[in-house]
């Protein structure tokens, strides 16, 4: 278990953390003594527990606000998906049909030139 002695509000704390999230419990911590000061600065908040407890507040509304546009993200996602698979199956369908489609043409193209070739033989064989 590692420990970090964070700052807010003009005073220390020591937070244990596991080792390797020092530098993100410190950042957390200034995050929240901006918040603090934010309030402290308004001059209209007193006693150390009031503005925590604003800051926190805060940052819990900041964070609920990120979790709805996340969320309204993921279904924008989900829905941008569902329209990518419809349009991968309508290309697929028309990919298959047009597949469908050149194999006739290929088909009476080659009876065409069966055809031709058959005439010409004809002609060189009268023409004998």
């Amino acid at each position: 278990m590692a420990e970090v002695v964070v700052k807010v509000n003009g005073r220390a704390f020591p937070i244990s953390c596991n080792d390797g999230e020092q530098a993100h419990i410190t950042e957390l911590a200034e995050y929240l003594d901006v918040r603090v000061a934010q309030f402290r600065n308004t001059g209209t908040v007193h006693g150390d527990s009031k503005l925590f407890l604003l800051a926190g507040l805060t940052a819990a509304d900041e964070l609920f606000e990120a979790v709805e546009r996340l969320e309204a993200l993921e279904k924008e996602v989900q829905s941008l998906k569902r329209f990518y698979d419809l349009n991968n199956k309508e290309k697929a369908e028309s990919e298959i049909q047009i597949a469908g489609l050149l194999d006739k043409v290929t088909d009476r193209v080659q009876k065409l030139a069966q055809k031709i070739d058959t005439n010409i033989d004809a002609d060189n064989v009268s023409d004998v």
